[in-house]
């Protein structure tokens, strides 16, 4: 008996780490299609900065609750139990892009499934650009286009700068070192009047990257920008705002310039945007931005799949915001032949240096 008592101790202690861990770790994941559409919808309830926003622009559904809960159209009602992997896949995608985010995406193994309908028709075309300079310029450094413009139609001396994207493929964000070369332009164009700085289909990158080059076109310290994550399921849960500013660096070109924007200016480039409107030498030129100024996160799914959001609630320094709406430039300036915005842009860097 002595033997039997004694045996039943470990049995019992290791019930009893068992149902302690349950209690710690909380129950298995549901991996079953509602169970996956579930999470993905509870996730973005929790996560995503703009379902007010997004929703609003959307004639379907009233809101994101109504997206999943309708009992006519709702998206919980879509799911069948022995559905393959792939028509699941395409009911959760169907579901985001109500949102027509482009920071949104879905991603399994094989598929991938953006949120957002792109139906830009703004055309750029750097090509055209090269002809209009000296030698055709030089893109001798990573992520930057540059030269000074030969057009003897429009005599002047007026510097380009293309900023082709705030980032670098496949290198650790915090290992990147691409945006120092940024001084050895300014420095190359320092001799010209004014300054086309063209940010046309520039989709983003790093916050860093973006605010240590834009301080090299700043001729004042400004506050630009408050930025608040999204902490809760409620639409008015957020954190408290950061302040973003824009501050001068040691070399920095101050003279005229013509900041060049098309609905292909996205996400990071969108706050390059709002952080030079700021500077009074600085001009926006172009067409309006695409509206999408959130960091992105990726985030994995309880399957193994995994998405991307905006977790970010972002505004201009008096509590405008533009998502979905993009930022208006102070002069519309519409893509023509010949690339005729920078034709235009030109002549109104060539007035602004007189």
């Amino acid at each position: 008996m002595r033997i039997m008592k004694i045996s039943k101790i470990p049995a019992l202690f290791l019930i009893l780490i068992l149902s302690s861990c349950s209690l710690l770790l909380g129950p298995e994941p549901d991996t079953s299609p509602e169970g996956i559409l579930k999470s993905l919808w509870d996730d973005f309830n929790n996560i995503h900065a703009y379902l007010d926003i997004r929703m609003s622009q959307n004639t379907d559904y009233n809101d994101w609750h109504d997206v999943y809960y309708n009992q006519r159209t709702g998206y919980a009602h879509k799911i069948r139990y022995n559905m393959s992997e792939r028509s699941l896949f395409n009911v959760c995608a169907s579901m985001l892009r109500i949102l027509n985010d482009p920071h949104v995406g879905l991603y399994m193994p094989d598929a991938f499934a953006s949120s957002y309908t792109d139906d830009n028709e703004d055309i750029f075309s750097l090509e055209t650009v090269k002809l209009m300079l000296k030698n055709n310029g030089t893109g001798k450094y990573k992520n930057f286009y540059y030269g000074i413009f030969d057009l003897p139609e429009l005599y002047s001396n007026i510097g380009y700068i293309h900023i082709i994207g705030f980032t670098e493929d496949n290198v650790d964000p915090m290992k990147q070192t691409w945006g120092l070369v940024i001084d050895n332009i300014i420095n190359d164009i320092s001799g010209t009047d004014a300054l086309i700085l063209d940010i046309r289909n520039n989709r983003g990158g790093h916050v860093y990257a973006m605010e240590y080059i834009a301080a090299r076109f700043a001729s004042s310290s400004k506050e630009y920008l408050l930025a608040s994550n999204k902490n809760g399921s409620g639409p008015k849960d957020f954190q408290s705002p950061r302040i973003h500013i824009i501050k001068p660096a040691n070399t920095r070109y101050t003279k005229p310039i013509i900041l060049l924007t098309n609905n292909n200016t996205v996400s990071v480039s969108e706050r390059f945007t709002l952080a030079l409107r700021t500077q009074e030498h600085i001009i926006h030129a172009g067409t309006v931005t695409r509206g999408a100024l959130s960091v992105r996160i990726e985030r994995p799914m309880v399957n193994g799949w995994f998405y991307s959001i905006s977790p970010e609630r972002v505004t201009d320094m008096n509590g405008k915001i533009y998502e979905g709406i993009g930022v208006v430039p102070d002069v519309h300036i519409e893509y023509g032949s010949n690339d005729m915005q920078i034709r235009e842009a030109i002549k109104m860097a060539i007035l602004l240096s007189n």
